[in-house]
């Protein structure tokens, strides 16, 4: 069992790293923005460190950004049932530039996509989705 809930995400390489531990081949998660530069796409490795084992992953309302990423490959590759409430929906990426020692600006670039190319932003996992 992994659990996300009340999980407010934290940064895409960690998200990704969570992902690739569980899955043993299949898409992680993409990005897509206005420019070519906001594109990525990331793809799991082989190695899964758990060999295939039933997961369940926990969500709620409060599993947002980075634990949506995780949940959202583990779901899409048929790796993991997601159970417990639907979650945040949060899929922005966003970009800080700072200005000075004291200001900084947050601007959103792209949005997060799950390997089956559902926007995460504002569109938030289902719970007690069976994975297939």
């Amino acid at each position: 069992m992994l659990d996300l809930r009340s999980n407010p995400g934290g940064l895409l390489n960690a998200a990704v790293e969570v992902s690739d531990l569980l899955l043993d081949a299949g898409g992680i998660v993409t990005t897509r923005g206005r420019i070519r530069e906001a594109g990525m796409a990331f793809q799991a490795t082989p190695g899964d460190a758990l060999d295939g084992a039933s997961l369940v992953v926990l969500i709620d309302r409060g599993s947002a950004s980075a634990a949506e990423i995780v949940a959202g490959a583990l779901k899409d590759n048929h790796r993991a049932l997601l159970m417990g409430r639907r979650s945040f929906g949060k899929g922005s990426v966003q970009t800080v530039l700072n200005l000075d020692d004291r200001h900084a600006l947050k601007l959103t670039t792209a949005r997060y996509y799950t390997p089956s190319g559902v926007s995460i932003q504002g569109r938030r996992h289902p719970a007690r989705h069976r994975a297939g």
